[in-house]
């Protein structure tokens, strides 16, 4: 018999001898130890996020006193915008990614014209400077990940990614697309209750959309097939969560490409990742790559240990799209009006895919889920041929 036979034979036979009461003891001790490890990690990581979240949201609240002040219609980069204002917040720059364009505003005294600005010298000028800032810059200047006690990554990648690349690759260059989108701008002016308020309208090639997901192509086929999914999954939630704004985020708080929220998927996607959970930090998920491949492990987590019950592979992804919005217990919410998965599971594996996906769609606790699984399917539909 080999070494390993015999080894394996002596850990079987051990397996069944009884314990005495010291080591019974030992061992209960040793269990309910682990155990209370376990509960307090769990317990720092709720603690920690609630902790975080108050941060945030006092940042948030405090910045936008300070810009009622100043706008009559304030907005604060979200999932579909990045919005940045000067130091001075008489200027608010909006990169609207849903609509795909540019709006720069400039506050001009109460009495003022289009000509207080003297647009077409300064316009320019602003063009240039936000073709050329860089991720970690945008990143750095955001008042709310200030006051909430974060610091950008200084790595390489983020310092010198621009957040509009694909702009200038689709110009050829800053300075080229700078001149061509100045030509293109369309100016308002308004009265508002804050004073006069002078808007630059600047519409963005329709291929840009296009563009800006190629950015992230490369990285999300390699985070889904590390995940073994499929890469036109990731593209679609990343399109229907962000529009690729590699700066998105929600009041949730939820961040990036693929719209994580620390506590939850973050919390669950970095233990299926790493074998740890900890609480991931906005501007961790700020990085496009850690995004998508944060956000795919979350997804693979989803199909392969979540919703395994599901038998059929297309009833377990329409499932997983939507519990990727709304938590499994919404999901199973759809099919027997609770929150219980496991009994929710025979359910669903007596119904077609085809049957499913109209019960979701129909029957999902909150609209906005209903219409997120309608996209997502839609977006996937469409990247599956791209990438045929």
């Amino acid at each position: 018999m080999s070494q390993r036979m015999k080894r394996r034979q002596f850990l079987s036979q051990l397996a069944f001898l009884p314990l005495t009461v010291s080591a019974t003891k030992l061992f209960a001790d040793s269990f309910d130890d682990f155990v209370k490890s376990q509960q307090a990690g769990v317990e720092k990581i709720k603690n920690d996020f609630q902790s975080y979240q108050e941060r945030y949201l006092d940042a948030f609240q405090q910045y936008q006193r300070e810009l009622e002040q100043e706008w009559q219609n304030i907005e604060i980069s979200n999932q579909e915008a990045w919005v940045e204002y000067s130091k001075d917040l008489k200027q608010k720059t909006v990169v609207d990614y849903a609509a795909n364009e540019i709006r720069l505003s400039y506050k001009t005294s109460a009495t003022g014209d289009k000509k207080d600005l003297n647009t077409p010298d300064s316009l320019s000028q602003d063009l240039k400077s936000l073709l050329n800032r860089t991720e970690y810059q945008a990143i750095n200047n955001d008042p709310i990940t200030r006051l909430s006690n974060e610091q950008p990554s200084q790595n390489n990648s983020s310092q010198n990614r621009i957040l509009l690349s694909e702009l200038n690759e689709v110009y050829g260059s800053a300075d080229i697309a700078t001149k061509t989108l100045a030509s293109a701008a369309v100016i308002t002016s308004e009265g508002t209750s804050k004073g006069q308020v002078v808007t630059v309208i600047i519409p963005l090639p329709k291929k840009l959309p296009i563009k800006r997901a190629e950015k992230y192509y490369t990285s999300a086929v390699k985070a889904a097939k590390k995940w073994n999914i499929e890469a036109a999954l990731v593209m679609a939630i990343a399109h229907t969560e962000s529009h690729f704004n590699p700066l998105a985020r929600s009041h949730i708080p939820a961040f990036g490409l693929m719209q994580i929220v620390p506590s939850s998927a973050g919390k669950d996607a970095s233990k299926y990742m790493t074998g740890k959970s900890r609480l991931l930090t906005s501007t961790e998920l700020y990085e496009p790559d850690f995004n998508l491949a944060t956000g795919s492990a979350y997804l693979s987590m989803l199909q392969t240990r979540y919703l395994k019950g599901i038998n059929d592979p297309r009833s377990r992804l329409y499932c997983a799209i939507a519990a990727y919005n709304t938590g499994s217990g919404n999901v199973a919410k759809a099919f027997i009006g609770h929150a219980s998965m496991q009994r929710a599971f025979g359910v669903i594996n007596q119904l077609s895919p085809e049957r499913v996906f109209e019960i979701l769609k129909h029957d999902l606790p909150y609209a906005e889920t209903r219409r997120y699984l309608v996209k997502v399917m839609g977006h996937m539909e469409s990247y599956q041929k791209a990438l045929a």
